[in-house]
C-alpha cells in the first residue's frame, strides 16, 4: 500500500507540475492553437488505457502491468524534456499518458482488492491525500524550477523519482501468474481507441482555419460513432473476453456514476490548465506567484476529502455530499467568468479553496458509492471504467474548452511589428514582449504598443472569461445527475412527487 500510495504521487506531481509550466512552454516553443493538447493529449491516452488496464489486470496481474506502464512513462518524461517544438511535446505527453492511464489504473484497482467495503472508503480517503499532495506539491515545483533552471527540468528531476519507483515495485511486490486464462479483447480495443481520439479531434477541427473545418469535423464525428456502434457490437458478440462488460450499463449507479465523472472532472480541469493563463498571462503575476491559488485548490480538495470521506459510507448523505460539492464549484466559476478573475489576490485564493473543497466532495461521492452499489465480483472492471470516465473528463473538457477559449478571441490582421503583439505566443514572454517592442520603436509605432499590448490581452480574458462560464454549466449538469441516481432524502422524495 505505501508504494501505491508513493506511486499515485509521483504520477500525480507530473501531471500537476506541467500546469504552471504552461506559459513558458508556450513562450518557448509557441503553438497557443495546439495549448490545451499539452494536456488533453496526455489525458486522451491515459483514458483509453484505464479500461485495457482492468482487462490486463485479470490476465496478467498487478506487477508485471503496472512496471510496463511505469517503464512507457520513464520513457515519454526523458524525451519530453527534450522536445524542441510543440508537435513534439504533444507526442510525448500523448505517450505519457499512456503510462499514467495504466499506473492509475493499477492503484485503485489494487487499492479497492485489497480492502473490503468497510474499510474501502477510509483507503481511497488515504489514497486521496497521496493524490492531494501531489497536486499542491506539484505547481509550487513547477513553478519554482521553471523560472530558476527552465522548464525541461520539470521533467528531467523526475526520472529519478520513476527509477526509484520501479525498482521497489521490483522488490515489494510479489510475482503472480495470469489470473485468469481469457483471451485479450484485440478488435474491440483497437476500434475503442479509434471512436476515443476520433471524437476528441472532431472537437479540436472545429478551430483549424480553413473554410472546410465543419465539413471536416462532421465526417470526423461521423467516423467516431460508427466506430462506437462497431465496438458496441464486438463487445456484445465478445461476452466473456469484452474489453467492458455492457451488462453494467443496465444499473443506473453505472450510467450515472460514468456521467458525473466525466462532468466533474470536465469542470475542475478548468482550474489547473487555464487559470495560468489568466494569471501570468493577462495580469503578469510570476510562475510562483501563480502556483500559490493551485496549491490553495490543492488544500482544498485535501480538507476536503478528510471531511466529505468520514461521511461518504452513510447513505444518506452521500447526495448532499455530490451536491454541495457541484454547486459550491459552479457559483465559484461563475464568480470567475463575472469577474474576470480581476480581483484582490486573497478573494481569489478563497475561490481556488472553494473550488478544491467542492472537487472533493464530488469525487468521492463518485467513487466508493458507486463502487459499493455494483457486483462486488466486477469491482476491477467497475473501478478502471470510472477511472475511464474521470481521466476521459479530463481530456474532454480541456478540448472543448480549448475551442471556447479559441472561438471566443478575435483574429486580427495588421502589417509587423503589431502582428506580433496580437499572436497569443508572444505575450507570454516578458523577453518577447521585450523584443517586439524594439520592433515598434524602430518602425516609428511606439506610441501604439501599449494599446495593442493591452487589446491582446484583453482578447485574450475575453476567451478565458467563457472558459470559466462554460464550466459553471458543466457544474450544473453534475447536480442533475446527481439527483438522478443517488438516494433522495424523504423531504426531497416528496418535493419531487408533489411537482409530478
Amino acid at each position: 500500500m505505501i508504494i501505491l500510495l508513493f506511486c499515485l504521487f509521483i504520477v500525480t506531481i507530473n501531471q500537476t507540475i506541467v500546469s504552471i509550466a504552461g506559459p513558458s512552454i508556450l513562450a518557448e516553443l509557441g503553438g497557443f492553437k495546439y495549448y490545451s493538447w499539452i494536456f488533453s493529449g496526455t489525458a486522451l491516452t491515459a483514458a483509453i488505457c484505464s479500461p485495457i488496464t482492468g482487462k490486463l489486470y485479470d490476465l496478467y496481474g498487478p506487477k508485471i502491468i503496472i512496471i510496463f506502464f511505469l517503464f512507457i512513462f520513464t520513457f515519454a518524461i526523458l524525451f519530453c524534456g527534450l522536445s524542441n517544438s510543440m508537435f513534439s511535446l504533444i507526442i510525448f505527453r500523448i505517450l505519457q499518458g499512456v503510462g499514467i492511464g495504466g499506473a492509475y489504473g493499477i492503484i485503485w484497482i489494487m487499492t479497492a482488492s485489497l480492502w473490503n467495503p468497510d474499510e474501502r472508503g477510509k483507503w481511497v480517503g488515504i489514497a486521496t491525500a497521496s493524490f492531494t499532495v501531489g497536486t499542491m506539491i506539484g505547481p509550487v515545483m513547477g513553478g519554482f524550477i521553471s523560472e530558476t533552471i527552465g522548464w525541461r527540468w520539470i521533467f528531467f528531476l523526475n526520472l529519478p523519482l520513476s527509477m526509484i519507483l520501479i525498482t521497489a515495485i521490483l522488490i515489494v511486490f510479489p510475482s503472480q501468474e495470469k489470473v485468469i486464462s481469457k483471451k485479450f479483447d484485440y478488435k474491440g480495443t483497437i476500434i475503442f481507441i479509434f471512436f476515443v481520439s476520433s471524437f476528441l479531434i472532431g472537437i479540436s477541427n472545429i478551430v483549424q482555419d480553413d473554410s472546410y473545418r465543419y465539413i471536416n469535423s462532421i465526417i470526423i464525428f461521423s467516423v467516431s460513432f460508427c466506430s462506437l456502434g462497431l465496438f458496441l457490437y464486438i463487445e456484445k458478440k465478445e461476452k466473456e473476453n469484452a474489453l467492458i462488460d455492457l451488462s453494467l450499463f443496465k444499473y443506473k449507479f453505472f450510467i450515472g456514476g460514468t456521467l458525473g465523472s466525466i462532468f466533474l472532472v470536465s469542470t475542475f480541469v478548468t482550474w489547473s490548465v487555464f487559470l495560468p493563463l489568466s494569471l501570468v498571462t493577462v495580469y503578469g503575476y510570476s510562475l510562483s506567484q501563480a502556483s500559490i491559488p493551485l496549491m490553495t485548490y490543492a488544500i482544498g480538495i485535501a480538507l476536503g476529502s478528510s471531511f466529505f470521506g468520514f461521511f461518504i459510507s452513510h447513505e444518506k448523505l452521500q447526495l448532499p455530499i455530490a451536491l454541495i460539492g457541484f454547486i459550491l464549484t459552479t457559483i465559484a466559476f461563475s464568480i470567475s467568468g463575472y469577474t474576470y478573475l480581476d480581483i484582490n489576490f486573497h478573494l481569489l485564493l478563497i475561490i481556488a479553496f472553494i473550488i478544491g473543497f467542492g472537487f472533493s466532495g464530488t469525487i468521492t461521492a463518485y467513487i466508493v458509492p458507486i463502487q459499493n452499489k455494483l457486483p462486488e465480483k466486477k469491482i476491477g472492471v467497475v473501478t478502471t471504467w470510472l477511472q475511464f470516465s474521470r481521466i476521459f473528463g479530463n481530456s474532454f473538457g480541456t478540448a472543448i474548452l480549448g475551442v471556447i477559449l479559441l472561438l471566443n478571441m478575435n483574429t486580427y490582421n495588421f502589417e509587423p511589428p503589431r502582428e506580433y503583439i496580437y499572436n497569443p505566443d508572444n505575450i507570454s514572454s516578458i523577453e518577447k514582449i521585450d523584443e517586439i517592442r524594439e520592433k515598434y520603436v524602430n518602425s516609428g509605432k511606439i506610441e501604439l504598443f501599449d494599446k495593442d499590448l493591452k487589446s491582446s490581452k484583453n482578447n485574450l480574458n475575453n476567451g478565458l472569461r467563457y472558459v470559466y462560464f462554460s464550466s459553471s454549466i458543466s457544474g450544473i449538469i453534475g447536480i442533475i445527475i446527481s439527483i438522478f441516481i443517488f438516494p433522495k432524502p424523504a423531504l426531497l422524495r416528496i418535493i419531487i412527487r408533489k411537482k409530478s
